[in-house]
C-alpha cells in the first residue's frame, strides 16, 4: 500500500486529517473489530498504552450501549477521524427507538472518564442513535523531561536506566545491536 501525500493549499492547517471509515454487522461477535482498529490507530498517533486501552474499552461501551437497540440485521457504523495528535471516534447504528444514555448513568460516567469528551447524536429522520468519542494523545499535551520511569521503546528503557545507574557502579544494558542479548 502507497501512501499518496494530499496536495495542501497555502495557509492550509499543519496536519492532515484522516479518516477511516467502518461498518460491521450490528453483533457483538464484531465488536472487536472496532475496538482493534480504535487501538491500531490511536498507536499510529502514539498515544500511550493506558491512552490506547482506555479508548478501546471506551469504543467497546459505546457499542454496547448501541447494539442493544440496533434493528436485526443492521450495521454497525464506525467512523475514525485522525487530527493531530486527536482521534474522534463516532459510532452509530439504525434503531427503531435511538436513544442515548443519560448523563447521569454510570455509562456515560465510563465513557467521559476514558474518551474525554463525549457526545451524542439522534436523528429521528433517519433513525439513527450516534455517540462520539473524542480522545487526545499525550503529545498533545506539552512536552515535560522524561523521567527513569517513562519508557516509550527499547532505546528509551536503556537510557532511562544510564541515567539511573551514573555513579552506582551497575552494569549497563548491552547496546541493543551487539547481539548479546540474544545468546
Amino acid at each position: 500500500m502507497t501512501d499518496v501525500p494530499d496536495s495542501a493549499a497555502p495557509g492550509a492547517p499543519a496536519h492532515e486529517t484522516d479518516i477511516v471509515e467502518l461498518s460491521v454487522p450490528a453483533r457483538t461477535a464484531y465488536v472487536s473489530v472496532l475496538r482493534t482498529t480504535a487501538a491500531a490507530l490511536a498507536a499510529r498517533l502514539d498515544f500511550t498504552l493506558d491512552e490506547i486501552e482506555d479508548l478501546r474499552i471506551a469504543v467497546d461501551e459505546a457499542s454496547s450501549l448501541l447494539l442493544a437497540q440496533a434493528v436485526p440485521d443492521s450495521q454497525l457504523s464506525c467512523r475514525f477521524e485522525l487530527a493531530g495528535n486527536q482521534l474522534v471516534v463516532a459510532v452509530s447504528v439504525h434503531s427503531r427507538d435511538p436513544r442515548v444514555p443519560t448523563r447521569s448513568s454510570f455509562a456515560w460516567t465510563v465513557l467521559t472518564a476514558l474518551a474525554g469528551e463525549v457526545e451524542t447524536l439522534i436523528d429521528p429522520d433517519e433513525q439513527r442513535a450516534t455517540i462520539t468519542l473524542t480522545k487526545r494523545g499525550e503529545a498533545a499535551r506539552p512536552e515535560r523531561a522524561m523521567s527513569s520511569g517513562d519508557v516509550r521503546d527499547l532505546n528509551d528503557a536503556r537510557h532511562a536506566r544510564a541515567r539511573d545507574q551514573r555513579g552506582s557502579g551497575a552494569t549497563k544494558l548491552p547496546p541493543f545491536e551487539s547481539g548479546a542479548v540474544d545468546k
